[in-house]
């Protein structure tokens, strides 16, 4: 098992209540933040499939709080499968912010987020 601090991500094979790297706090950052805020703070994580799964699951629960944090996930990373994950979970939040940077994203470098950020109901693209 490896742990992870919350603010730099370095990770340590034991748990410890401050970071050897940042020296954060890491077990009072953690009580501090609810499961949303954990997630959104997962988005940031060095390891691939972590912000992904965060991104799932931030849409599956049609996270309001989420959609900026989103947002700026695909605005930073290089990652494909990273920001279409994002793309996905924004079209499940829907909100009109959402949706308006959905549309921004028909121009996106990469085919598959231009594609993932396609798959939505141009209807309500139009309500925006």
């Amino acid at each position: 098992m490896r742990y992870y601090c919350p603010g730099c991500w370095e990770d340590f094979p034991e748990d410890t209540a401050k970071c050897p790297a940042c020296g954060l706090g890491i077990h009072q950052a953690w009580k501090s933040k609810d499961y949303v805020q954990k997630l959104i703070a997962a988005l940031s994580h060095r390891e691939q499939s972590t912000p992904i799964r965060a991104a799932w699951i931030l849409g599956k629960l049609r996270e309001r709080r989420a959609v900026g944090p989103l947002i700026e996930l695909i605005g930073r990373t290089n990652d494909v499968y990273i920001a279409t994950a994002a793309v996905n979970a924004l079209k499940e939040i829907d909100t009109p912010e959402a949706r308006a940077f959905l549309k921004t994203l028909a121009g996106h470098p990469t085919r598959m987020v231009r594609e993932a950020a396609g798959h939505i109901n141009v209807e309500t693209l139009e309500d925006a």
